[in-house]
């Protein structure tokens, strides 16, 4: 009830309304905002997760970067070992310890040694390392025909003059957000490519 004058007492329901605001308009009002929230939702979602999958993406190249700065200021190769370990891939940092370049008999050995392997998706939620069948070749090539395109050993290695194992891998999001990290063998530059579904076409970030 209202006091003298029609002022609302304070703490009361309504006060702070502007003079005549009724309960159905407030009602509409909140309908209106928990409407225009559900609507937005799956945007904001599908952003993180896209989101998630570039940082996934500049992670790896990161760790690539810094492999090939590790080989040229220690010269000796150092590089980034790819596993399929229960039909996930995962990766691990090594250096060459016996001086004959990478290799997986020398990482069984212990010769070459390696830190603890990881995942991408322990690091980014929902992304992994993944390309689906029949996705175009970021230089126009065949279509992809595997995650991870570093020769037949799996390993992207960097020497001390700088040059490294040509070869791409990709990463993939639950959501299906596509990157590709790509490794240049003469110059061992390192990018980023995002592929672009409407399109059908990559694009360097």
């Amino acid at each position: 009830m209202s006091s003298a004058g029609g002022v609302t007492p304070v703490g009361s329901f309504g006060a702070g309304l502007p003079a005549g605001t009724s309960l159905i308009e407030l009602t509409l009002a909140l309908g209106i905002v928990s409407l225009a929230a559900a609507m937005s939702a799956p945007a904001l979602a599908s952003a993180a997760d896209a989101g998630r999958a570039r940082e996934g993406a500049q992670y790896l190249a990161a760790q690539c970067r810094s492999a090939r700065t590790e080989a040229i200021a220690r010269n000796t190769t150092a590089s980034i070992v790819f596993d399929i370990v229960s039909g996930r891939w995962r990766f691990r940092r090594c250096a060459d310890g016996n001086g004959n370049g990478m290799r997986r008999a020398d990482i069984s050995s212990g010769r070459d040694v390696c830190q603890v392997s990881t995942e991408v998706s322990e690091l980014f939620s929902g992304v992994r390392i993944d390309v689906p069948a029949g996705l175009p070749d970021p230089d126009g090539g065949s279509a992809t025909n595997g995650a991870v395109r570093f020769g037949a050993s799996d390993i992207a290695s960097f020497t001390p003059s700088g040059t490294a194992t040509a070869g791409t891998v990709y990463l993939r999001s639950d959501g299906g957000a596509q990157y590709a990290v790509r490794v240049a063998g003469t110059t061992g530059r390192v990018r980023v490519l995002r592929y672009d579904l409407a399109s059908r076409s990559w694009s360097e970030i």
